[in-house]
């Protein structure tokens, strides 16, 4: 749901029980394609998680970058934007291993949220339709294309890792998708430990 003032104001929520911790542990809030969304979270000083999916993630991080310079919260705000990873030694194969798993969980993520574009629609989704119709779209070949998903080996990882912030601008945190579609626990772990000693050194500090 896009978080706006008016949602808020129109339907008032908060959760139970309370955090005890002081100060309290950081919120991030789920932003993906309505401005107000990346707006709100600079605005109240919130970090971000957020999906690059289409050509408009830069520009909306910068939105987020600039509601919270206008609030006049110290820093530049925090933002985790979410990957798909997969890597093997050999290229094809990590891809070969790979496409059946990201393609289900494609089919499977757009079938579970379908009624969130069919039928009853809301101003608080507003361009919800037009992202899903992407989604539906999309499989492991145009997920590589579009930087969102890192699947190769090691080297076209790390370089998929570098690229990353001249397409999607500066973010502080990559959250890395590396079991997707019920892809084998064994792949999964075998994926993780390369990229951690063959990727994870040259990530950016």
């Amino acid at each position: 749901m896009s978080l706006t003032r008016e949602s808020f104001a129109r339907f008032p929520t908060t959760s139970y029980p309370r955090p005890t911790q002081k100060p309290r542990p950081k919120f991030y809030i789920a932003c993906t394609n309505t401005p107000d969304s990346f707006e709100f979270a600079g605005s109240n000083g919130h970090a971000i998680m957020a999906i690059p999916i289409g050509d408009r993630i830069r520009e909306l991080i910068g939105l987020y970058r600039a509601a919270w310079r206008k609030a006049g919260h110290p820093g530049k705000g925090e933002v985790m934007l979410a990957f798909h990873m997969y890597c093997e030694k050999d290229s094809a194969a990590a891809r070969r291993t790979a496409k059946p798993f990201l393609d289900h969980y494609f089919k499977s993520m757009c079938d579970a949220a379908s009624d969130w574009v069919e039928g009853m629609v809301s101003s608080d989704y507003a361009g919800y339709d037009k992202m899903f119709a992407k989604l539906r779209e999309m499989d492991m070949e145009g997920q590589i294309a579009s930087g969102g998903g890192w699947i190769g080996s090691a080297a076209e990882v790390r370089e998929a890792m570098l690229l990353s912030r001249e397409r999607f601008g500066d973010y502080e945190h990559a959250s890395l998708q590396i079991n997707f579609g019920l892809l084998p626990l064994e792949k999964s772990l075998a994926s993780l430990r390369l990229f951690a000693a063959e990727v994870m050194p040259y990530a950016p500090r």
